[in-house]
């Protein structure tokens, strides 16, 4: 009989995850190589290419595994004592430096808006990595469809579908595009010139307050106030999100 594995196939494929991650953070997101993800995980790269086939299998599975892990963060903020609107921002107000699982996510996700690494990638992660992201964003459907059937969101019937994703889509961009800005500001610090990115945004930061004109633009029961954003401040902190 054969010797058992030393690692079911999961735990190996965390594994090599989990190495690639500390390989590109010890390098970057374009110079890491799969035999530093060999000899990190301590497998041969036999094994490696079991789980994972490229360099762009290695970005998008960790692409992947970085939403799953946002989702549930979101999943964690939306069963907060909140009314609807504040859970939006919530998700702006998270403590980063607390909550994220890989010190490059918002470089990877740019990384992954570029379509000839996608196609680069195989079926089976580019599948997950796509899955992932239409289900993160039926999170904040679901959430604002919610608060429509409850009339917390005020809308006629015939308007709900397109109301709800006006707003998914026009935050969600107001926030990817944000960040660009904040990395783009951050790498000015090649030369000395640049400003760092914060780690946690506070309530009067620019983002927090954009975010704030753009969602009472829409008619809520409870509408986004600066002492509503303070409070979501204090119910993420209880919850060690911030």
């Amino acid at each position: 009989m054969p010797p058992m594995p030393k690692y079911s196939d999961q735990a190996q494929e965390d594994l090599i995850l989990d190495s690639a991650a500390k390989c590109i953070q010890s390098s970057s997101l374009l110079d890491f190589t799969m035999s530093a993800i060999s000899k990190e995980a301590g497998l041969s790269m036999g094994s490696i290419y079991k789980h994972i086939q490229s360099k762009e299998d290695v970005l998008v599975a960790l692409g992947y595994r970085s939403k799953v892990h946002f989702k549930n963060l979101v999943h964690q903020i939306f069963e907060l004592p909140l009314p609807p609107v504040a859970k939006i921002v919530a998700v702006q107000l998270m403590d980063h430096s607390l909550v994220s699982d890989i010190g490059f996510g918002p470089q990877l996700e740019t990384l992954l808006g570029n379509e000839s690494i996608l196609k680069r990638a195989s079926r089976r992660w580019l599948e997950k990595f796509m899955e992932i992201n239409i289900e993160v964003e039926d999170v904040f459907t679901q959430l604002l469809l919610h608060a429509c059937e409850s009339s917390e969101l005020l809308v006629a019937q015939d308007e709900k579908a397109n109301l709800v994703n006006e707003i998914v889509t026009s935050s969600w961009s107001l926030c990817v595009g944000h960040t660009q800005v904040a990395m783009q500001r951050g790498s000015r610090n090649i030369l000395d010139q640049g400003i760092p990115p914060p780690v946690r945004y506070e309530s009067d930061a620019t983002i927090i307050q954009t975010l704030k004109r753009l969602l009472n633009t829409y008619q809520w029961k409870s509408p986004l106030t600066s002492e509503l954003i303070e409070y979501t401040c204090g119910q993420l902190q209880q919850s060690g999100l911030r």
